[in-house]
Parts: C-alpha cells; structure tokens; sequence
C-alpha cells in the first residue's frame, strides 16, 4: 500500500503531473480542478457534450485583437 502525497502542498503543475500518472485516481482529480479553479476562478467550464468550437474560435479573435491593439 503507498501513501498518496499530500495535494494541497503541491503546485499545480506538480498536481497535473501527478493525475496524469494516476488517472484512475479521482481524488487527486478534484483537487487539481479545484485548484485550477482557485487560480481564475473567472475561468469557463465546460461539459464533456459541449461544443467549443464556438468558444475556441472567439477565444483566439480576441488574442489576435489583442495583438493589433
């Protein structure tokens, strides 16, 4: 039996190193997203039966806008 680290003293890359490793662990999963969350809570989630291509498409109008501003 290994003992699972302790998520909230790891970064988040550390954190997404780690789910990557351990995909089964879901866990380990939440803390990640929760963490991410944390860090923009402004940020937009989406559904596995979203479609982003709508939303990829606006994202990068407003990155090349932001570029020729």
């Amino acid at each position: 039996m290994s003992l699972k680290p302790d998520f909230a003293t790891m970064t988040t890359l550390q954190l997404r190193a780690y789910v990557l490793e351990h995909r089964d662990d879901e866990e380990s999963l939440q803390v990640y997203l929760d963490k991410l969350h944390s860090e923009n809570p402004n940020s937009r989630v989406y559904k596995a039966e979203d479609n982003v291509s709508e939303a990829i498409a606006e994202y990068l109008e407003n990155k090349r806008q932001q570029k020729t501003a």
